[in-house]
């Protein structure tokens, strides 16, 4: 019988969101040499559409794009849709508030540019594999494990299954719309 828990995951569709034309055609030719389909998007709406129309096995997406949603945003709305499918933020933004906020909206990792390609592919295999783990051997998150965070409005404390991640519920106290952080 195969051991599951060494499965190396495949990537062989990545979606690249990015608005420099120069980077968009240096990615896409290096990762089609590396035998992945590679579908572009340059901002938002076009990631969203082609997130749905082909699912990738990864997202790799910019931090700044045009017409005012940002990698961030767009990562937070990837997540709400599908929670398996990995996001790596590549971006030329090198600070720790930067990664801070990525991690909280739910990016898998973040790469700074300029990176080495051949890293990134590792990156890539690496993060692909660790969800696949988490989607099909489970990722400790069991219906009763529970996670704590505070109401920004009133600061209650507030404890809700894990299975709650990416949702919004409404505060007991003050009634308030809470969104439930992806990792607390």
């Amino acid at each position: 019988m195969a051991d599951l828990t060494s499965i190396e995951a495949i990537v062989s569709r990545v979606l690249v969101v990015e608005d420099d034309r120069d980077e968009v055609e240096f990615l896409k030719t290096f990762l089609e040499q590396k035998q992945m389909f590679v579908d572009v998007a340059r901002d938002a709406g076009q990631a969203r559409a082609a997130f749905h129309m082909h699912p990738p096995d990864i997202v790799l997406v910019d931090a700044m794009l045009p017409n005012e949603v940002t990698g961030f945003e767009l990562i937070e709305r990837l997540k709400q849709e599908n929670i398996h499918i990995p996001v790596i933020m590549l971006t030329g933004i090198d600070m720790d508030d930067a990664r801070d906020l990525a991690k909280r909206v739910g990016a898998d990792d973040y790469v700074t540019k300029p990176y080495d390609p051949d890293e990134l592919v590792t990156k890539m295999k690496e993060v692909a594999e660790l969800a696949w783990k988490r989607k099909h051997l489970g990722d400790g998150d069991a219906d009763d494990t529970k996670i704590s965070f505070t109401c920004p409005e009133c600061d209650k404390r507030l404890r809700v299954k894990a299975s709650h991640r990416g949702r919004t519920l409404n505060c007991p106290r003050c009634g308030q719309p809470v969104s439930v952080p992806w990792h607390a």
